[in-house]
């Protein structure tokens, strides 16, 4: 499907990542589901006009009537990502979508479900999160999340909030490189991976972060005793 969005807020969720907030003007009811992602197709510096795909970072609802969030890393050199920071509020991108794979139908969310993510990584988790959430009642949730400094602990506040009103919901932070006041995990994600498992007892896992890291955590899942049938995975690149 064809999209027309506006860009309605751009802001810096770490050093390197921004949250872009995008209305849609055309069709006027998108539906998608948690864990799905977008095409957008980015006016580069080149004159190039380059498609990319980006997870929906919200739920449908979640960013607002007719919004959906887009976390964007700036990479160095990446011309996509340079200028998706770059972009001025009230600009307008046509974009492609819904599409992907990588989703939680509602008849698997009664069982514990550990979620494990590096960076941004997390975008599709937080949509799938914050979709189930709203469920008082149910299973335990787990979240993993890898980031390299506190400073890059993507949407702390609302991770935060979570922990604080659903007793339901475990957050685990790791850090690869942590200050000397950090008293958390430390390490990547795969270190604390059997640990995990052992704790929540899960019967299904989302992973999602660069190729390695998921063939890593996958093979730690499997070890731990999930079978690959309850471990889906999403992979993402610089762009």
């Amino acid at each position: 499907m064809r999209l027309r969005l506006r860009l309605e807020s751009s802001e810096p969720l770490s050093d390197s990542v921004r949250n872009l907030r995008f209305e849609l003007l055309a069709p006027r009811v998108f539906d998608y589901a948690p864990g799905q992602a977008i095409d957008l197709l980015v006016p580069t510096a080149s004159g190039l006009v380059l498609k990319r795909p980006y997870s929906i970072a919200s739920a449908p609802g979640r960013a607002g009537p007719n919004r959906v969030d887009i976390a964007v890393t700036r990479v160095p050199a990446g011309p996509v990502s340079t200028a998706l920071h770059a972009l001025g509020v009230g600009s307008v991108l046509d974009a492609e979508g819904p599409r992907g794979g990588f989703l939680w139908p509602p008849e698997e969310r009664n069982v514990p479900t550990l979620f494990i993510a590096a960076g941004t990584g997390l975008a599709p988790l937080r949509a799938m999160l914050q979709d189930e959430l709203n469920r008082t009642n149910g299973p335990r949730l787990t979240l993993l999340f890898g980031c390299r400094g506190q400073p890059n602990i993507l949407w702390a506040r609302e991770l935060t909030s979570w922990v604080d009103r659903i007793p339901r919901f475990e957050l685990a932070v790791t850090l690869s490189r942590p200050d000397a006041a950090w008293t958390g995990l430390t390490g990547y994600v795969q270190n604390h991976v059997v640990h995990r498992v052992a704790r929540l007892r899960p019967s299904l896992a989302f992973v999602c972060g660069l190729t390695p890291m998921i063939e890593q955590v996958s093979e730690r899942l499997m070890t731990a005793g999930l079978p690959r049938r309850s471990i889906r995975t999403e992979d993402y690149g610089p762009v």
